[in-house]
């Protein structure tokens, strides 16, 4: 039954699985692919071709694919944009991971030098109350 299934599978589609934001399987039958018409992608062989937006520009740039945005070309191959992807989404959580190890560090430090003023959360928030008290008494 299973070799079955397989074989009709195989006879009647191809499936790709392109590694976009859709998690969608696309299903192709290479009678239904139409011709292309662009003549910049007749040269093209082997690995498909992203159209690359200015923020894909800077994000090539960013993890040093290409020396300046100028230098980046129209068209790049979509391994070169994944990888790029990949790379500068753990450059950013590197980046994120350090600044809340900073952010950390310094309250830490306010924290001990309050402790050593004496000033604490019971205590303003006593004389928070004792304030707000003095308050409607004089109304």
């Amino acid at each position: 039954m299973l070799s079955r299934q397989f074989a009709r599978n195989v006879q009647l589609r191809v499936t790709t699985r392109c590694f976009t934001r859709s998690n969608v399987i696309r299903e192709t039958n290479k009678d239904k692919i139409p011709a292309q018409k662009s003549s910049e992608n007749d040269g093209v062989i082997g690995s498909r071709m992203h159209r690359v937006s200015d923020f894909d520009k800077r994000m090539l740039v960013w993890v040093k694919r290409y020396p300046s945005v100028a230098d980046v070309p129209k068209d790049v191959t979509e391994d070169c944009i994944l990888s790029a992807r990949n790379k500068a989404r753990i450059k950013t959580c590197n980046y994120m991971i350090a600044f809340t190890l900073i952010g950390c560090l310094i309250s830490v430090i306010l924290g001990k030098r309050d402790a050593a003023k004496g000033e604490n959360l019971i205590k303003q928030r006593d004389d928070w109350l004792r304030d707000r008290l003095a308050e409607d008494k004089n109304k």
